[in-house]
């Protein structure tokens, strides 16, 4: 069985767009707007500068979890 590469701030360009993308949905959907509407602001965020830094490990949250870190929803925590 091949084993399946680590994630590393090489290769974590690959996850970001899609992961980016379903984000942008939720934050769309929970703000009743569109998702192109929130890519300036996401973009700019701090939840994006964790996201694309290898290190924080943000990539490992979902969609969901990074739309309420990202609109500061009660009981969204990082440790």
């Amino acid at each position: 069985m091949n084993e399946v590469p680590a994630v590393t701030q090489d290769n974590l360009r690959v996850l970001l767009p899609a992961k980016v993308a379903l984000t942008l949905e939720e934050i769309a959907r929970a703000r009743n707007t569109e998702p192109a509407d929130e890519i300036a602001g996401f973009y700019s965020s701090d939840v994006y500068r964790n996201l694309e830094n290898e290190s924080t490990k943000y990539w490992w949250f979902s969609p969901a979890e990074l739309c309420d870190l990202y609109l500061g929803r009660q009981g969204a925590q990082v440790d």
